[in-house]
């Protein structure tokens, strides 16, 4: 019952894994006529899951703007208040762009999977410490991972334990923050005892990233990708390296869309936007593109500044310069961000780069080795756009400056380091 009241079915094939997939008529007979009919599921079980509930909350409300479902009724438990917020227009969640929704999703089905039937009024900050505990709990082994432990194992080899899942226990903790304060603005009683109960609780905060992709690491992933018939893996990385772009700016997103009007990519009733288009670099090299995380900010970027960039950019000839920089070979349509994190992934692993270093490390990586070549902080702040709309606007006309600045010091410091490796 569980997996039909959230759209996941199952697909078995003779000599392969399972194919699993969510669908719109399982959730409900109304569904007829939602133009995303069918998703296919990718990841465990906990992330399948997550998919589908996130995929069934947006059905469901498109159901009840038309009349076809029942409105959430709040019921006194954490799962009708979190209904509440997905669904109630007006909430917060309704105000976040979609890849921020997909992120809240993922932990409110975590909370609404393992806490969801309990009542508001019983609860206390103990239940709230219980449950934080219970979410930061290592993962168990995969049964590749439990086939491999024990082969290891016979040799004499103990494989470390799998570690706490710290961020994922403090994104629920915010997540329920945030889903309590919506129950205030919603005038829910049982919510203003709350909100006073988890002002007083702290909940560990895990350390950021250190993770960084190096030049050669860069370069090694765009070699595998290129030698995979994979240029559009290529691209990307490079873009994301040399102009420390944001992987969503650089291969886009994919959104819910009710409305062909307004035209653009559309696929299974889902519009791309945000990645890079062909139109955004000039004929000098100049690429001016509008980033996603703040309105109003502009990078600004001399691609000619970069020869390894434009090497791997010059590959595409001009007559097929249109549209997106970054599609998929095998589907020709932008990247689904997952999909794409598979694909790049493969090549990664090709190229030795460590499975604890991601592809969105990169910016991190292309930050680090300007830094480390003794470009100016304020430099590379506007070169990875940093900072707010103000900001960009002070120092707009001398963006490209700073830019060219930070590419040409970079270019400079691995030429060095490749001297100095070549006398020693």
């Amino acid at each position: 019952m569980e997996k039909e009241s959230i759209g996941l079915k199952i697909r078995q094939r003779k000599g392969a894994d399972p194919a699993y997939y969510w669908v719109a008529s399982a959730v409900s007979r109304h569904a007829k006529d939602y133009q995303l009919k069918t998703v296919r599921l990718h990841g465990d079980e906990e992330q399948r899951n997550a998919k589908c509930r996130a995929l069934t909350s947006e059905l469901r409300e498109w159901l009840s703007n038309r009349g076809l479902g029942a409105p959430p009724i709040y019921d006194g438990t954490l799962k009708s208040l979190i209904k509440m917020y997905q669904t109630t227009k007006g909430s917060g969640y309704m105000m976040v762009k979609s890849n921020t929704r997909a992120m809240y999703d993922f932990s409110l089905a975590l909370l609404e999977k393992d806490c969801g039937m309990r009542r508001l009024e019983k609860l206390t900050g103990l239940d709230f410490r219980s449950w934080y505990e219970h979410f930061k709990e290592p993962a168990e082994d995969t049964p590749a991972q439990a086939k491999r432990r024990a082969e290891l194992a016979k040799e004499g080899i103990i494989l470390a334990p799998n570690g706490e899942r710290l961020r994922r226990a403090y994104q629920c903790m915010q997540l329920l923050r945030i889903v309590v304060n919506f129950g205030v603005v919603a005038n829910i009683t049982e919510c203003f005892r709350l909100k006073t109960v988890l002002e007083t609780m702290e909940f560990h905060v895990p350390r950021g990233r250190i993770e960084q992709i190096t030049f050669d690491q860069a370069e090694a992933i765009c070699n595998v990708a290129i030698e995979k018939g994979l240029h559009s893996i290529a691209l990307a990385q490079a873009l994301e390296f040399e102009l420390t772009l944001r992987q969503i700016d650089v291969i886009g997103r994919w959104e819910k869309s009710e409305d062909y009007r307004d035209g653009g990519i559309i696929d299974r009733g889902q519009r791309w936007r945000d990645g890079l288009l062909w139109s955004h670099l000039d004929a000098s090299g100049i690429l001016t593109k509008p980033t996603s995380k703040v309105d109003g900010v502009v990078a600004e970027h001399d691609t000619m500044q970069y020869p390894f960039l434009r090497k791997i950019i010059d590959m595409v000839p001009m007559g097929k310069r249109m549209g997106p920089m970054i599609v998929s070979e095998a589907t020709g349509l932008p990247y689904r961000r997952r999909y794409f994190s598979d694909v790049w992934r493969e090549c990664a692993d090709a190229a030795g780069v460590p499975k604890t270093v991601w592809n969105r490390d990169s910016r991190a990586g292309g930050i680090t080795e300007g830094s480390d070549a003794g470009a100016d902080l304020e430099h590379l702040r506007h070169h990875a756009n940093h900072q707010n709309a103000a900001t960009t606007q002070k120092y707009n006309r001398k963006t490209l400056e700073k830019t060219r600045n930070v590419a040409q010091l970079r270019v400079a410091h691995r030429k060095a380091a490749n001297a100095s490796e070549t006398e020693a």
